[in-house]
C-alpha cells in the first residue's frame, strides 16, 4: 500500500484550502505525486510538522488533540480516499517520527522536574504503558481463588452456571416428553404395543411413534369421524366369508307386455249381425255370453224356463262368433301370462346381508328395502295391466284407450347392479381382507396418536423444548466469548511481558547507535533492576561516561535529546522493517539542534538502517536544513527487492508559507539539484529585479527582500574578497566601488531588515519600487562576471532566452 498524494487540506494547522491538483499540476491532467522516496524542504514554521501530524493520524487512527474541525483527504495508490472520518480504513503499517512521537515516547525530555529519573521508569513511555496495561488486564481478569473469585473469572463461573442450568432445563423437558412417548409406545395396558390387535404393531416402539407423530402433524392429516372409526373397527373384527349367493335374475320384459296389451285393447270385433243391445251393454254382453255357454245343449232358459227359439240361437251364435272368441282367448292368455309372471322368480328376488361383510350391511339393508319396494310397485303395474285386459274382455266391440302403468324394471336392475357390485367387492375382499384390516389398524393407530398428542399438549411441549434449547446457544456464545477474552488476556499478558524483554533488546540497539564513533560515545542506555508493586523489573536510564565510569546523565542538551529520540525511533522501526511488513516511514526534521557532524550521522543512519535494503513501502523525510537536504540527495536508491535490482523513484517538494497559510509545490531546481542557500538567495533577488508589481504570489519575496539581499551580498562579497576586514562596510565599499550605491543599498538592507530604531518602518507599507531598483543594482553587479551569472541562472532553472535581465536582451 502506498500514498499517492495528499489531495486536499481544507483545514489543518497552517494549511488552508490546499489542493494538490492545482499546486502540483504537470499539465495534461498529470500531477507530481509521491514516489518511493519523498523529500520535503521548508523553513521553520512552514508546515512540515503539520503534514507529519496528518500522516501520523493514520498511524494512531485518530486526530491529534486541539485541532478544530480538521479536514483533509489522502489518496492512496489504489485511488481510495482516507479522510479524518475514516482513518480506521487505513491498515498498512506506518511509523511517523515527529515532535508528537518524542513527547509520547520520551517523556523525560519534556519533564524538567522528573529529569532522567522519569525516563528510567518510563522508557519511551512504552514500558510503563506496558506495565500499566498488564495491570489493567490482570484487574479485568480478576481473582481465580474459589472463595474470592472476581472479575472475568467470576463472570465465567456465573455464565458457566447459567449454561449448565439452561442445559439441565432443556434436558429435563426432553426427558419428560421422551417418557410420555415411551410410555405410550411400549409401556402399560394403554400402550400401542399392548393393543397391537387393534393398532397392528406388535413390535411397536418409540421410534415408530415418532414416525407416526410426523404423519399426524402433517397439514394434510384429517382426524377420523365416529362413523369412520366404527367402520375400521368392523373391518378389523371381520372374519373371511364365502362368496355371497348369486341373485335371482330379473327377466320381466315390461315393454313387450305393454305392446301386446296395447294390440288387444285396440282390437274391435262386430258387424251387422251383432246384437245392438249387447254391444251397448258390456256387462250384459258378458252375462249373455256365459249364459250361452251354459245353454249350449238346452232349448229352454234355465233361469226363466222360457223356450229359447231357434232364431234366438242363431242370433246369439252370430253375435258370439269366432272373431270374438279369438279376442277373448287372447285376453285370457294375456291375463294368465301376467299371473304367471307375478308368481315367477323375478318377483321373488332377495338376499341375506349376513352373507356380506359388516362394512356393507348398512348399504345392503337400504338396497334390499328399495329392491322390495320397487318389485312391489312393479307387481302393481302388472295388476293394472290385468285390469285393462279384463275391461277389454267386457268391451270387445270398442277400442280402449288406456294410460299404461309405470315400468320399474330400470330401477330394479340398477339396484340389482349395485348389489351385484357389492357382492363382487365381497368376493374381492376375501383376497384383500388382510390388507384392508392392516390399513384400518394404521388409520385407527394414527387417530389414537393424534388424540394422544392433544391430550399431552404435544405442540406446547415441543415449543417449550425449542425455547429452552434456544436459550443455551447465546449463553454458550457468551461463555465462549468470556473464555476467549480470558485466553486473549492471558496471551496479551505474556506477549507484553515478552515485549518488556524486547524493549531491553531495543535499548541495546539504541545503545549501539549512540556508541557509534560518529554518534555520541559518551551517552549510554543501561538496564537497571528496580523494585515495583509488581515485583522486580528491568528499567533503563541514560548514563553519561565520565572518567571511564558511568553515571546518570543529567541536563541533556537539545542536540543530545534529538539524537536519543531519533535513535530510539530507528530501534523501534527496525522490527517492522525486518519482519517484512514494508511499512511507510515519515521522518520530520530529525536534526534539530544537531551540529554538522551529527547531521551527517543522522543521514548515515537513515541511509544504512532504512534505505540500504529498501524494505519499506515509502519513505518521507522533511527538513529545514540545507546541509541535511544536500545529504538526502545522496540516499541509496538502488536496492534488491524480490531477487531483482530496482532503482527507487524520488520526488522532491517545497513547502512554503504565506502569512496565514502554507502550500506544497514541486521543489525548484535550485534546491532540487543544487544545495546551497546562495542559489536560493539569488532566486529571491532575481525575482524582485524582474518585476516591480506587488502581488499575492510574490508578496513574501518582497517582504523578505532586505534579509535575503543582505545575506546574498555578504556571501557574494566574502567569496569575492575573502580577506579579513575589521568592518563589513569596508568589504562592501570595495565590492561596490561606488559610495552612493553602497549607502543606498546599505540603507535598504539595514532599515528594512531591522525595525528597531526605525519604529515607523514597522508601521508602514514597504516601498516596492525602491526594492526593485536595489535588486536590479545587485543583479547588475553580478552580471559583471557573465559566466558566473549564466551559471546562477541555470541553477535556478531560468534559461538565458527567458531572462529579461540578461545583457543579450538589453538595448545597447
Amino acid at each position: 500500500m502506498k500514498i499517492k498524494r495528499i489531495s486536499k487540506i481544507d483545514n489543518f494547522g497552517i494549511f488552508k484550502n490546499f489542493d494538490w491538483g492545482q499546486n502540483l499540476s504537470l499539465g495534461n491532467n498529470q500531477t507530481y505525486d509521491f514516489k518511493d522516496i519523498n523529500i520535503f524542504y521548508g523553513r521553520n514554521y512552514s508546515g512540515k510538522t503539520s503534514l507529519s501530524k496528518i500522516i501520523r493520524s493514520l498511524e494512531k487512527q485518530g486526530i491529534p488533540a486541539k485541532y478544530d474541525n480538521p479536514n483533509f483527504q489522502i489518496e492512496l495508490l489504489d485511488n481510495s480516499i482516507i479522510s479524518q472520518n475514516n482513518l480506521y480504513a487505513f491498515t498498512h503499517p506506518i511509523h511517523v517520527y515527529n515532535s508528537d512521537f518524542v513527547k509520547e515516547n520520551l517523556k523525560f525530555i519534556h519533564d524538567e522536574n522528573a529529569n532522567i529519573e522519569s525516563f528510567s521508569v518510563t522508557l519511551g513511555g512504552d514500558n510503563q504503558l506496558i506495565i500499566d496495561r498488564i495491570q489493567e488486564l490482570k484487574d479485568e481478569l480478576g481473582s481465580n481463588e474459589d472463595s474470592t473469585k472476581s472479575g472475568l473469572y467470576l463472570d465465567i463461573q456465573n455464565k458457566d452456571n447459567e449454561v449448565r442450568c439452561a442445559n439441565t432445563d432443556h434436558q429435563n423437558k426432553v426427558r419428560d416428553l421422551d417418557k410420555k412417548l415411551s410410555d405410550k409406545a411400549t409401556r402399560g395396558s394403554e400402550s400401542i404395543k399392548d393393543n397391537h390387535e387393534r393398532f397392528g404393531e406388535i413390535r411397536y416402539d418409540k421410534r415408530n411413534l415418532e414416525a407416526d407423530i410426523s404423519k399426524v402433524l402433517n397439514n394434510n392429516y384429517q382426524q377420523l369421524t365416529r362413523t369412520q372409526i366404527e367402520l375400521f373397527e368392523s373391518i378389523i373384527q371381520q372374519r373371511e366369508l364365502s362368496a355371497p349367493p348369486e341373485l335371482l335374475p330379473y327377466t320381466l320384459n315390461f315393454s313387450s307386455l305393454i305392446n301386446s296389451t296395447s294390440q288387444i285393447l285396440k282390437t274391435v270385433v262386430g258387424g251387422s249381425q251383432k246384437i245392438e243391445e249387447l254391444v251397448k251393454d258390456s256387462e250384459l254382453n258378458l252375462w249373455v255370453q256365459k249364459g250361452q255357454h251354459l245353454h249350449k245343449d238346452r232349448s229352454s232358459c234355465a233361469f226363466c224356463t222360457n223356450k229359447i227359439t231357434e232364431q234366438r240361437q242363431i242370433e246369439l251364435r252370430q253375435h258370439f262368433d269366432q272373431e270374438t272368441q279369438i279376442l277373448q282367448n287372447r285376453i285370457a292368455d294375456g291375463i294368465e301370462q301376467i299371473n304367471k309372471l307375478l308368481e315367477s322368480q323375478s318377483f321373488k328376488i332377495s338376499f341375506d346381508i349376513n352373507h356380506y361383510y359388516q362394512q356393507h350391511h348398512v348399504l345392503l339393508t337400504e338396497l334390499r328395502a328399495n329392491l322390495h319396494a320397487n318389485i312391489d310397485l312393479q307387481k302393481k303395474s302388472l295388476e293394472q295391466i290385468i285390469k285393462l285386459l279384463e275391461q277389454k274382455n267386457r268391451q270387445p266391440f270398442t277400442e280402449l284407450k288406456a294410460e299404461y302403468p309405470i315400468d320399474y324394471s330400470d330401477r330394479i336392475k340398477a339396484i340389482l347392479e349395485q348389489i351385484s357390485s357389492i357382492r363382487d367387492e365381497c368376493i374381492q375382499l376375501n383376497s384383500n381382507l388382510n390388507n384392508q384390516q392392516k390399513e384400518a389398524k394404521i388409520a385407527l393407530r394414527l387417530d389414537h396418536v393424534y388424540n394422544f398428542l392433544q391430550l399431552i399438549n404435544y405442540n406446547q411441549l415441543t415449543t417449550d423444548i425449542a425455547q429452552a434449547f434456544q436459550v443455551i446457544a447465546p449463553l454458550e456464545t457468551a461463555l465462549t466469548t468470556l473464555k476467549t477474552r480470558k485466553a486473549t488476556i492471558l496471551s496479551d499478558i505474556e506477549i507484553k511481558k515478552a515485549k518488556l524483554s524486547s524493549e531491553e533488546e531495543a535499548c541495546k540497539r539504541i545503545k549501539d547507535l549512540l556508541n557509534h564513533e560518529f554518534g555520541h560515545p559518551t551517552l549510554s542506555l543501561e538496564p537497571i533492576e528496580v523494585d515495583t508493586t509488581n515485583g522486580k523489573q528491568i528499567k533503563f536510564e541514560i548514563q553519561r561516561i565520565k572518567d571511564t565510569s558511568k553515571t546518570k546523565a543529567h541536563n541533556l542538551s537539545e542536540g543530545e535529546c534529538s539524537l536519543i529520540s531519533f535513535c530510539y525511533f530507528l530501534a523501534k522501526v527496525q522490527e517492522s522493517l525486518n519482519s517484512g511488513e514494508e511499512p511507510i516511514i515519515w521522518i520530520d526534521d530529525p536534526i534539530c539542534s544537531l551540529d554538522s557532524n551529527h547531521i551527517f550521522f543522522v543521514y548515515s543512519l537513515i541511509n544504512e538502517k532504512i534505505c540500504l535494503h529498501g524494505k519499506f513501502s515509502q519513505l518521507f523525510i522533511s527538513t529545514h536544513n540545507l546541509d541535511f537536504l544536500k545529504y538526502l540527495k545522496r540516499l541509496n536508491i538502488r536496492v534488491i527487492q524480490n531477487g531483482q535490482n530496482k532503482e527507487l523513484q524520488v520526488s522532491k517538494y517545497f513547502i512554503s508559507r504565506d502569512e496565514n497559510s502554507s502550500k506544497i509545490s514541486k521543489m525548484p531546481k535550485y534546491l532540487s539539484e543544487y544545495s546551497t542557500e546562495f542559489n536560493y538567495l539569488f532566486k529571491q533577488i532575481h525575482t524582485c529585479a524582474s518585476t516591480n508589481i506587488l502581488s499575492d504570489e510574490n508578496h513574501s519575496v518582497f517582504y523578505n527582500f532586505s534579509n535575503n539581499a543582505r545575506k546574498f551580498i555578504e556571501i557574494y562579497s566574502f567569496f569575492k574578497f575573502p580577506t579579513y576586514f575589521k568592518h563589513d562596510d569596508e568589504r562592501l565599499k570595495t565590492f561596490w566601488n561606488d559610495e552612493i550605491y553602497r549607502l543606498f543599498i546599505g540603507r535598504v538592507n539595514n532599515e528594512y531588515s531591522h525595525c528597531a530604531g526605525v519604529l515607523e518602518r514597522g508601521m508602514s507599507l514597504m516601498d516596492v519600487p525602491e526594492m526593485h531598483r536595489v535588486a536590479k543594482a545587485i543583479i547588475q553587479k553580478v552580471k559583471e562576471d557573465i559566466h558566473q551569472y549564466d551559471a546562477l541562472l541555470e541553477s535556478i532553472d531560468i534559461s538565458i532566452q527567458n531572462d529579461s535581465l540578461h545583457p543579450s536582451h538589453q538595448s545597447p
